[in-house]
């Protein structure tokens, strides 16, 4: 018994010695927290032990109590909105802390046009992102980074093409003739577009969004303005940076068209319904082979079945099969896995009197359709000199490289159609060759020749070389007063360089040497802009009262020298470099120089009152070359004011709101953005007799108009922003009115003239919308999650016309839209669908066509007349997006960080002409279809889904609703999952990552690859090189 007492009470013993001992070296400490400024108390905050895991929370009244060991070490105080403060313990019991509010945000500045601003003072319209977000996933163009990151901005996707443009939309689009692309301005300096520029090398971007912030661009501001700086060195010793990513491209998405053996049916049928049409017996019980050859003549049907001498009705290996025909997905064939890597080392540092940021990047970008790739080598170096006190000098050094081979994939001559649209049987001999020589074209389907033996055996290569360099000189004039002086060059020059040789044309069996259908085609650009500025910047602050005045003149000039060369029936198929003089028709060779000039006189004053009332005024003038004699120059006046109301002494005893501000402008901006030499007179080749011989002179091409004058956007905007809740939420809203007037357009005149129009100022376009930015922090401590949301909505209406504002016709083939008054810009006009004439019954109840018969495509009668005619074609959607949306989720956990990015739009229109290629009735036999033609009409007793004709139905060739679909979709755009390495003392700072680029889509459109496969104007879908799914593996290095 006393021994099982003593195993029971040792144990107990030396447990309460030990907790004994651990109280004895442990020290209770308690305080309050506080806000700095009101004193009041802030709950929710977290006390640590620096280095460990010890901490509390204060609760409702701000106190906390903890135990921390020995009485020593630092408590860290840190708050969402507050910023964190330390206090060493050094045995105090009692410790009360008061928290400063973290106004980083009010402190921040953006860069405005000529200058930067406090973001707390800004009275326009104007949203950005850091280079933080850009560097967090992989981008190998600027314009990537944009997607759904701030409301107003729509970033579109046209082509998946390597190296393919992207389209921005600010606040969307107002001209006509004129671009609707913003203007981009990099460091200063205004340039075309964004190629060239390695995301990494990006400090920020900052987009200008209403007139008030963009109205100091004047003429070029009317669709915003995208202002991006590049990163440049400070003081302290060299810091290395590399980072690359490398990734797996595939195809995200494959049009759903038929397979062999549904095309094979679909063929018979077609042959049958047309043989039964002229009263025959069904070809199906018909003889392979004709017992009277002229029976099954094409003539006879009225279609074209087959090559006339096979004397066959159908291919005997359809009904009998065996190894003689090939099976082909043409899209298997066509598309594939790509690799694409980019990489890019640097270095930055600096002096008291010189700092520098080199950086250096190469991107090799496989496309994943065969045949296509990019590569790219940029250098981008920015270097600051103190020369002296007041004096510092600026350059920047950028050339760039590109080097491309596309294969003309996109458009309506494209391969991805050709592919699409291929009959997918083929002999076994040709395979995918198919009527590339030495094989001929299936004789069952019509002339194809093979869309990879036109990517393998033609040459399409682009070169690309760029240099943008510009030197800039400040001068510290007075106190608060400098000089900015700037110079710039940006030297461009493009080549492009294709080739089709003979065995790339379907009629190469009719060839009469190796060369004779063999087609160049040589073109390059030459283009130098020129710019000085200079620009008065004029900062003081005198007791509650602060003044920020600008003054500046500029003058640019454009300079470009363009040339083409076509040539056909080359000698043979492998001199088309060098030899192009002996070639024997098509011969051109066209150089066209180019010059325009702006020159432009600008200021603005910003001043505020204790940062409370806020006001900003600016004015700039521009002259153009652009425009006839008696317009030459514009005004663009802007004005905008901002209160902040959370400065007021009533907003004192109100604690959840952190800022409160609200913004009022107007202002004018222009568009200037039209060919060069629209304003005058030009001239036509034209061949005429001359004492009868045939000769070539010219011929007046348009009239001059001295009248051509800017075009002119006046807009309103009223602005909202706060922060609350201890800056964890943010908000950024706006409502705006564009109204854009004297439209730069082609417009219709009376043919006394002898021409059918003149290029003028005429018309009137609106957007109105709403916009919304949200970004909130939703948890904090050691796991965080920050959302950042937007959303815009805008109405776009053609408010006004020239000519009595009759409705102009456009689109394509001038058949499928309209400028209408009332509606938005290129809306579509079409026939609109109404099921299928599925008996003899619905045909004769009409309404129809003078030529339809069962099985037609049926059309509502608009105008209610009876019949179907051009004037029942009517307004049925548009091309622009009403409803735009992003948002991004940040999670953060330890050294893990997890960002998912969603983007979306609602409420526009695309028409799918790659659709309506492969979709076309009264040909179905000669395409590939979609396998909603599975769901075909075929008689009264088959009648189908009730909306898709029969195959020989009569309405093909007509533009209406059944191509035009939604272009709503939800895109989960970005998956990012990223781990920060430790810091150890061979590195500064190491992250690695992996990315999901295009994870997943939601849509409805089945008639091409991508719903935002919009060619602008128009809306329309080419058939435009597919959007690919990336998987990535990145880096990003410190040393």
């Amino acid at each position: 018994m006393k021994k099982i007492y003593a195993l029971v009470t040792l144990p107990l013993l030396v447990l309460l010695f030990f907790t004994r001992f651990a109280f004895a070296q442990t020290q209770s400490i308690a305080g309050k927290v506080t806000t700095a400024d009101k004193n009041e108390p802030l709950p929710g905050v977290t006390v640590v032990v620096k280095g460990t895991t010890i901490g509390a929370g204060t609760n409702a009244d701000g106190s906390f109590l903890l135990s921390v060991p020995n009485g020593t070490g630092t408590l860290v105080f840190s708050f969402v909105g507050y910023l964190t403060e330390e206090i060493l313990i050094d045995g105090k019991t009692t410790i009360n802390v008061s928290l400063r509010a973290d106004n980083k945000a009010l402190e921040e500045v953006v860069v405005v046009g000529y200058g930067t601003q406090k973001a707390g003072n800004v009275t326009g319209a104007i949203t950005g992102i850091t280079a933080k977000e850009i560097e967090e996933r992989p981008v190998n163009r600027i314009e990537n980074a944009l997607v759904g990151q701030m409301p107003g901005v729509y970033v579109q996707t046209p082509s998946g093409e390597p190296g393919a443009e992207l389209q921005i939309r600010v606040r969307g689009a107002a001209s006509i003739n004129a671009a609707n692309d913003p203007l981009y301005v990099v460091d200063g300096v205004v340039v075309d577009n964004l190629r060239g520029i390695n995301p990494t090398d990006v400090a920020n971007i900052e987009v200008l969004k209403d007139a008030a912030s963009a109205a100091i661009y004047g003429s070029r501001g009317s669709n915003g303005v995208v202002l991006v700086t590049t990163k440049r060195g400070r003081k302290g010793p060299p810091v290395l940076q590399f980072s690359g990513f490398t990734g797996v491209q595939v195809v995200e998405s494959k049009l759903d068209v038929q397979s062999a053996e549904e095309w094979i049916q679909m063929r018979k049928e077609g042959v049958d319904e047309a043989w039964v049409a002229r009263g025959r017996t069904p070809a199906i019980n018909k003889p392979y082979r004709a017992d009277d050859s002229q029976e099954f003549r094409a003539a006879e049907l009225g279609v074209t079945l087959r090559t006339p001498n096979t004397g066959l009705m159908y291919d005997p290996l359809w009904q009998y099969g065996g190894d003689s025909l090939a099976f082909i997905n043409w899209q298997d064939e066509l598309f594939r896995k790509a690799i694409m890597q980019q990489y890019t080392v640097g270095v930055s540092g600096g002096t008291d009197n010189l700092s520098y940021n080199v950086n250096g990047s190469y991107l090799d970008q496989s496309g994943i359709i065969i045949g296509t790739n990019l590569k790219r080598a940029t250098l981008r170096a920015n270097f600051d000199a103190q020369i002296r006190k007041g004096i510092k000098l600026t350059m920047t050094l950028a050339p760039s490289m590109e080097w491309s081979s596309l294969g003309r994939v996109d458009g309506t001559d494209g391969q991805a159609l050709n592919a699409a649209q291929m009959p997918p049987v083929a002999s076994k001999e040709a395979g995918k060759y198919v009527g590339a020589q030495p094989f001929p074209t299936y004789a069952w389907s019509g002339r194809y020749i093979s869309p990879i033996a036109v990517l393998e055996r033609s040459q399409v290569k682009g070169t690309r070389t760029r240099l943008n360099a510009n030197m800039g000189l400040n001068l510290d004039l007075y106190k608060g007063l400098q000089l900015q002086l700037l110079g710039a060059i940006d030297n461009g020059y493009f080549q492009d360089q294709q080739y089709f040789p003979t065995n790339t044309s379907r009629d190469w069996a009719t060839a009469a040497n190796e060369g004779a259908l063999s087609r160049s085609r040589y073109y390059q650009t030459f283009n130098t802009r020129y710019l000085f500025q200079g620009v008065f910047n004029y900062v003081r602050r005198i007791g509650d009262h602060s003044v920020n005045a600008i003054l500046g003149y500029s003058v640019e000039q454009t300079k470009e020298d363009r040339s083409l060369q076509e040539n056909g029936q080359l000698p043979n198929d492998w001199s088309y470099l060098f030899d192009r003089a002996n070639s024997t028709t098509n011969q051109n060779s066209i150089v066209v120089p180019v010059k325009d000039a702006l020159i432009s006189y600008f200021g603005r004053v910003q001043y505020d009152y204790r940062e409370k009332y806020l006001l900003a005024a600016s004015l700039r003038r521009d002259g153009s070359s652009r425009f006839g004699g008696d317009r030459q120059f514009g005004y663009f006046p802007a004005v905008s004011l901002g209160w902040r109301v959370s400065g007021e002494g009533f907003m004192q005893g109100v604690t959840a709101i952190n800022d409160l501000k609200f913004r009022a402008s107007w202002g004018i901006t222009g568009n200037n953005r039209i060919p060069t030499n629209s304003q005058y007179a030009t001239l036509n080749n034209t061949n005429y007799s001359w004492g009868g011989t045939a000769v070539t002179g010219y011929s007046p091409r348009n009239i001059e108009n001295r009248k051509l004058g800017w075009e002119q956007t006046s807009s309103f905007d009223y602005g909202l922003d706060f922060n609350m809740l201890n800056n964890r939420l943010q908000v950024v809203a706006d409502y705006y009115v564009k109204n854009t007037t004297d439209l730069l357009y082609t417009e219709p005149i009376s043919a006394v003239t002898g021409f059918p129009s003149i290029f003028g100022n005429t018309g009137n376009v609106r957007n109105e919308g709403v916009e919304l930015g949200l970004n909130t922090k939703n948890l904090v401590g050691a796991f965080q999650w920050g959302t950042s949301f937007n959303t815009s909505y805008n109405a776009n209406k053609v408010v006004a016309l020239g000519n009595a504002n009759t409705p102009v016709p456009g689109g394509f083939m001038f058949l499928t839209s309209v400028l209408q008054v009332g509606q938005p810009l290129s809306s579509f006009l079409l026939y609109e669908a109404d099921g299928v004439f599925q008996t003899q019954a619905d045909l004769d109840a009409g309404p129809r066509m003078t030529n339809n018969r069962v099985g037609d495509t049926r059309y509502k009668d608009k105008n209610g007349d009876g019949i179907i005619t051009n004037d029942d074609r009517t307004v049925i959607g548009n091309p622009q997006p009403t409803f735009t949306f992003g948002v991004t989720n940040n999670f953060r956990y330890k050294n893990f960080d997890l960002n998912v990015l969603v983007n979306a739009q609602a409420g526009g229109d695309l028409y799918s002409l790659i659709g309506r290629s492969i979709d076309r009735p009264g040909m179905g036999y000669l395409y590939n279809h979609s396998t909603r033609w599975n769901n075909r009409w075929k008689s009264e007793a088959e009648p189908g889904d009730g909306q898709t004709p029969s195959i020989n139905a009569t309405t093909g060739a007509y533009f209406d609703s059944r191509w035009l679909y939604s272009s709503d979709y939800i895109r989960v755009k970005n998956i990012t999952l990223g781990y920060t390495l430790p810091k150890t003392s061979f590195y500064a700072g190491a992250r690695v990552y992996l990315a999901l680029e295009n994870a997943y889509i939601w849509h409805s459109y089945t008639g091409g690859y991508s719903p935002e496969a919009i060619q602008q104007p128009g809306g329309f879908d080419n058939g435009s090189y597919p959007q690919a799914r990336t998987y990535t593996v990145g880096f990003n290095l410190s040393l």
